[in-house]
């Protein structure tokens, strides 16, 4: 009696195991028909990205044919004028020119009228420093001008920075502007004198000294 048990066991055991053995099969093939293949393929781009690119592209165009100026070398040149005519093409004028790079550069701390600022900066205005030599003041805007000074008897103790980087017409036309100007009646910077004086310092990168200035020339 108990080795049958054991045997309809055994024997139900191995149906149960051969069941599930082709059930897992049969549910394992029904999903493989049921799941896709995967590929590749490409996603539409959605509609309001391709608006904005639109959008961009009509804008950047639209900038750039306003403010490029037909993307012409000589647009930021100070000399130019609205027509594409240059005053050098005219006549160049070391005042106009002068005038031009005085207020773009200088007028902030020297002030319109050249009075400069009490105790800050210094006067251009019957100034010995700018008319009293030619040298001189090439000599400082090459190369700047560092520390305390002395400017018709009042002190200053700042920094004058350099436009070495600046051509020597514009260097000779912005100190003839200051030379000839609210007043002043010293002779004009020639060009040729500021390319002089630019070969003689060679390297030279540090600024100058007012003690150091006034030994080479003397007020």
């Amino acid at each position: 009696m108990k080795k049958d048990f054991s045997n309809k066991k055994k024997s139900l055991d191995q149906e149960k195991a051969g069941y599930s053995d082709e059930y897992l099969q049969e549910v394992h093939a029904q999903l493989m028909r049921e799941q896709a293949e995967p590929s590749e393929q490409m996603a539409p781009v959605p509609l309001i990205v391709m608006l904005i690119c639109g959008l961009l592209l009509f804008w950047g165009g639209f900038y750039m044919a306003r403010y490029s100026a037909n993307f012409k070398g000589d647009i930021f040149n100070p000399e130019f004028v609205s027509g594409g005519v240059q005053v050098a093409e005219v006549a160049f004028n070391p005042i106009v020119h002068g005038k031009k790079l005085f207020a773009k550069t200088c007028q902030q701390c020297h002030q319109v009228d050249g009075k400069g600022l009490p105790g800050v900066y210094p006067p251009l205005v019957g100034s010995p420093w700018l008319l009293n030599s030619e040298e001189r003041p090439v000599k400082i805007l090459l190369m700047g001008l560092q520390g305390p000074i002395t400017v018709e008897g009042n002190k200053f103790d700042g920094n004058m920075p350099a436009v070495g980087y600046w051509k020597d017409k514009d260097i000779a036309a912005v100190l003839t502007f200051v030379r000839q100007n609210w007043g002043n009646s010293a002779g004009p910077i020639a060009e040729e004198l500021v390319a002089k004086v630019r070969k003689e310092l060679g390297d030279r990168k540090n600024p100058w000294s007012a003690q150091e200035l006034l030994k080479e020339n003397p007020l």
